[in-house]
């Protein structure tokens, strides 16, 4: 297994729902609309060229079997956007816009915001190496903190919510900033409690979340890692 930071000799422009991805099989697996797609391609490939990387990937030869997507916490103050998600999806202003420079070392804040390992990976330690990976490209380049999502302490719903529990992020120096709630994760919770994401994650999460308020599981903690 090898991880390395994500470079435009493949861009990952979806994400790893409809399995490990190649750079033969990316273009064949991914189903989003094509326009989504080559917006995405273009955006992933100016922060590339602006901040040297915006993702990590970990790789099974050719094969990429997890990632874990990164921005500038400047960006994702101005958009809310996910390379999968049509909701929320890179537009057209983003890929013409104006990249920051991030000359003021106050502004050199990483927001990681795309945590996910293929199933078939689970339970090999790839999210503590992923986040190794990213805090040591940060440090290489200047960042002075990461911050993110967690999940409080269920592993079901971290993965789900492709955000690692709290305890994962801890082991690497992370400490809680504060707590806050997610309208769409709360969103994605309802749609797997009426059934809309299939029978099998329905009684996933009735064997989780029972009739729990929702409102408990789409609060994150917001946490950071000094560098």
């Amino acid at each position: 297994m090898k991880l390395c930071s994500m470079n435009k000799d493949f861009i990952l422009f979806c994400c790893l729902h409809c399995g490990p991805l190649s750079r033969s099989t990316i273009d064949e697996k991914c189903s989003l609309p094509k326009e989504q797609l080559d917006r995405n391609k273009t955006f992933l490939a100016r922060l590339i060229d602006t901040y040297g990387s915006c993702a990590v990937l970990a790789m099974e030869g050719d094969l990429v079997v997890a990632h874990a997507r990164f921005y500038p916490q400047i960006i994702y103050d101005q958009f809310e956007f996910c390379c999968q998600d049509p909701n929320h999806a890179i537009t057209q202003e983003m890929v013409e816009m104006k990249l920051p420079p991030l000359a003021n070392p106050a502004e050199r804040i990483l927001r990681i915001t795309c945590f996910l390992v293929h199933e078939d990976y689970q339970g090999q330690g790839l999210s503590h190496k992923l986040i190794d990976a990213i805090l040591e490209w940060a440090k290489n380049n200047a960042w002075k903190s990461v911050k993110c999502f967690a999940y409080p302490d269920n592993y079901w719903l971290s993965s789900e919510m492709c955000t690692p529990m709290l305890r994962t992020y801890s082991k690497h120096g992370f400490r809680k900033i504060g707590t806050v709630m997610i309208p769409e994760a709360k969103d994605l919770l309802q749609q797997m409690k009426n059934g809309e994401l299939g029978a099998e994650r329905q009684k996933e999460f009735e064997k989780i979340c029972g009739n729990k308020d929702l409102s408990e599981f789409s609060t994150f903690y917001e946490i950071e890692r000094q560098l």
